[in-house]
């Protein structure tokens, strides 16, 4: 082999191996990418960004920086997510495009308006909502309790006086007094008259005589004397009453009272007073 032979020879071998290295080194890190994407899939962010930190401490690549905000957007850690979008702008500010500058500028607006859309769900949750439970049923009125029945209170009247120091009530007391005397003379006179027709039933028919006459003539006969009494009584203490209300104008005092008076065969009234 020449020298140029050999020289070219070594040229060729120290060119191949860092492109050996370099590509053993990438597939090292698929893996460790695949297992990266697995754990955010799956619900374990805290995993992937781990695993996505050390593959940028490897490799100086600000793409895993950027890989691990949209681990946690995807994982609804949106604070998070907007601190590594963040971070990935700072770090790569000098040689970001401006698609890759825009794409993480958009993905930290997006997290915003969703972070603030759950803060005001839960605000509102928080709040304390109007009841929904039925109203108590409502209790029924207790029946009133029954009064018990009040006894009858008998009371005996007491004479009322017709008119104190009366002098036209006086006078009208006597002629109403009259006047029940008068219609008691009159009801005597038709019952002697009712008396006076059974006896004479009883005179001028053959079978006019019966027991129930002679009790029903002597009914009509007893009542007939009751209104002669009474009606006699009533005109003397209507004259009275009439007379001591033509005197009271005079001015003098009078108390007067009429009171009924009822018995075994006799009715008539009484005047008590004074004058």
């Amino acid at each position: 082999m020449s020298y140029r032979t050999k020289h070219v020879f070594l040229a060729a071998l120290a060119v191949s191996v860092p492109l050996q290295v370099n590509t053993a080194f990438a597939a090292s890190r698929a893996p460790r990418e695949r297992a990266a994407r697995k754990a955010c899939l799956t619900g374990d962010p805290a995993k992937g960004v781990s695993i996505l930190a050390d593959l940028f401490l490897d490799t100086k690549d600000p793409t895993y920086i950027f890989n691990q905000g949209r681990c946690l957007e995807q994982n609804r850690k949106y604070e998070d997510a907007i601190a590594r979008f963040e971070e990935y702008l700072v770090t790569t500010n000098a040689v970001l495009s401006r698609e890759d500058r825009e794409s993480a500028e958009k993905h930290i607006a997006t997290c915003r308006e969703t972070l603030a859309r759950e803060r005001a769900s839960s605000s509102a949750t928080a709040l304390p909502q109007p009841s929904t439970l039925p109203p108590p049923p409502a209790q029924a009125p207790e029946p009133a309790p029954t009064p018990e029945p009040s006894r009858p209170v008998v009371v005996q009247p007491a004479p009322e006086p017709l008119a104190p120091h009366g002098n036209a009530g006086l006078r009208t007391a006597g002629i109403v007094s009259a006047s029940v005397g008068v219609a008691a003379v009159v009801a005597a006179v038709v019952l002697n008259l009712k008396a006076n027709s059974v006896v004479n039933q009883m005179e001028t028919t053959s079978n006019g005589y019966s027991p129930t006459k002679v009790d029903e003539r002597k009914t009509y006969e007893t009542l007939s004397w009751v209104g002669y009494g009474l009606g006699a009584a009533c005109v003397a203490t209507g004259a009275v009453l009439f007379g001591i209300g033509l005197k009271s104008d005079g001015g003098s005092s009078t108390s007067v009272a009429l009171s009924p008076v009822l018995g075994l065969g006799q009715a008539g009234a009484l005047l008590t007073g004074g004058f």
